[in-house]
């Protein structure tokens, strides 16, 4: 599905804005919903450990002071699963990101109910002592509950290649995004999480992962390890969701 949409005339939406940090699983979930549907909207990068995203401007926009936050004219959402069930059902004709049937979107909002009370709870708590309080380890009692999340997600793929079915869904860019960043923290045993690990490799195969996920989970993984403060050469803003994949393309 991936490679298939980057050989399309990209849509460009000049009346959206995302502002994003490449770290926040959920702005990567958001960033990969817009690759696989070829979507081009104004991206704002935000520096979070600079506090950019309590700027009154950002504040204004979403007083919680989290990321990801889309603008599309007046609508201001503030949750990645609510910004790309939007775009999906906004923009999406096809169907095949986000089921038009309301039996396959139950399934899929069954999956993003899983990820934002499970998954997302699970690695909150597991990575941000060690992003912000200078925690350099995990509890064994987070390392169960990220462990039995994986259990759960390899019942979940019983008879299945993919989460939401035959192909690559919006379920699967959810979780894609935070599983791929839980694995830094808690690596996907192949042999306890077969079919985890192999829906794990399929989808980082998949272009919309390469353009959209591969260099934020490079900048996590630096920080977890060493705790580096992102370059503020390397912000240039804003920029369009067109010209991010030029550039991840070239890398």
């Amino acid at each position: 599905m991936g490679l298939s949409a980057s050989k399309k005339i990209a849509t460009g939406l000049k009346h959206c804005t995302l502002w994003k940090a490449d770290r926040s699983p959920g702005c990567r979930a958001v960033m990969m919903a817009l690759d696989a549907m070829n979507l081009s909207i104004t991206e704002v990068d935000i520096n979070i450990d600079k506090g950019e995203h309590r700027t009154p401007e950002m504040l204004a926009l979403n007083p919680l002071q989290t990321l990801p936050v889309l603008k599309d004219r007046e609508l201001v959402l503030c949750d990645s699963h609510a910004i790309c069930a939007y775009l999906a059902g906004r923009y999406c004709d096809s169907g095949r990101l986000l089921p038009k049937d309301p039996g396959g979107r139950s399934i899929t909002d069954q999956h993003m109910h899983y990820n934002s009370g499970v998954l997302y709870p699970r690695f909150r708590a597991a990575a941000y002592p060690i992003l912000y309080e200078n925690c350099n380890f995990l509890m064994p009692q987070q390392i169960q509950d990220i462990e039995c999340a994986y259990c759960d997600l390899e019942c979940m793929l019983v008879g299945k290649s993919w989460f939401g079915g035959s192909w690559a869904t919006l379920s699967d860019i959810i979780f894609a995004s935070t599983i791929s960043t839980l694995n830094i923290l808690v690596p996907v045993d192949k042999y306890k999480f077969p079919r985890l690990s192999g829906w794990l490799y399929r989808v980082s195969e998949e272009l919309f992962y390469v353009t959209a996920n591969r260099k934020g989970l490079c900048e996590f993984s630096r920080r977890i390890d060493c705790g580096c403060v992102k370059d503020d050469k390397e912000f240039k803003c804003p920029r369009t969701s067109m010209r991010r994949r030029t550039l991840a393309a070239d890398s």
